[in-house]
């Protein structure tokens, strides 16, 4: 039994230490570095609509609240 308690570990040990290295082999080293990502952003939460025109806010407008 002790014998047991003393190889069986190291043993696993190397079986996990094997195993990494053949997934390193099988799956090969990393690819190039990504490119870097552009300094702005062109995205917007909410599109920006044309000056004057109609908007689309359920808020009552300004002009509705003086009337």
């Amino acid at each position: 039994m002790a014998v047991a308690a003393f190889v069986i570990p190291p043993l696993l040990l190397c079986v996990m230490l094997a195993l990494g290295r053949y997934e390193e082999r099988m799956l090969g080293e990393a690819g190039p570095e990504p490119a870097e990502a552009p300094r702005e952003r062109h995205l917007r939460a909410v599109p920006d609509l044309p000056a004057g025109g109609p908007s689309r806010s359920s808020a009552p407008s300004e002009e509705k609240r003086a009337a």
